[in-house]
């Protein structure tokens, strides 16, 4: 059986509240998820937390999958939330600290400087920010961050080298980061740009 047709057929069975199918893709991806996760966090209970969320609320929100998704995706995005989410609560605790300070100048106090948005208006922002994205960038983006593919994995799939690959992938952080700053702050843009791997 092709890998895509095993992906279709264990999504189905997800939708349908399959808990062998639950497992099958517990057992599939939460080594991925976990390492995923590690890159930003390394407390281990934090880690574990992350990926029990994660894991629920794909089991939550099953009958949302589209047969054709890649659910391997689509627990990394759920977890970079979970991640942002929780990384935005520790800018908060700081922020408290610091704002007794009459020299903390660190964070920006200004009214754009929103950091308590949640994770569908997280999702609502990335749709816009990647949307300012011409099509090819917006293409080799998406393969790196959605897909999980390297930059030679990109480049042998859309025959062009592996530095124009790096060359748009840049620009696009730049213009996701331009983007964000302007109307969130740029503690904000950056946490975002963190949780996307940049």
């Amino acid at each position: 059986m092709s890998d895509t047709k095993e992906i279709f057929l264990l999504n189905v069975r997800l939708k349908e509240g399959d808990h062998n199918a639950f497992m099958e893709v517990y057992e599939k991806y939460n080594r991925g998820i976990y390492h995923f996760i590690k890159k930003f966090i390394q407390d281990t209970d934090t880690i574990d937390d992350i990926i029990h969320d994660a894991f629920l609320n794909l089991w939550k929100y099953r009958s949302n999958i589209k047969n054709n998704l890649s659910l391997q995706a689509y627990l990394y995005r759920i977890s970079r939330n979970i991640i942002f989410k929780h990384l935005k609560e520790k800018i908060r605790s700081a922020e408290a600290i610091l704002e007794t300070s009459s020299d903390n100048q660190f964070f920006d106090n200004s009214p754009s400087a929103d950091y308590s948005l949640e994770s569908s208006e997280y999702d609502k922002i990335y749709e816009l920010a990647i949307g300012q994205l011409p099509p090819q960038r917006k293409r080799i983006f998406l393969m790196s961050r959605e897909e999980g593919l390297s930059y030679k994995e990109i480049a042998d799939h859309l025959k062009i080298s592996p530095n124009t690959v790096k060359e748009h992938m840049s620009l696009a952080m730049k213009t996701i980061r331009e983007y964000i700053a302007k109307d969130h702050g740029i503690i904000y843009a950056l946490l975002f740009l963190y949780t996307l791997g940049r």
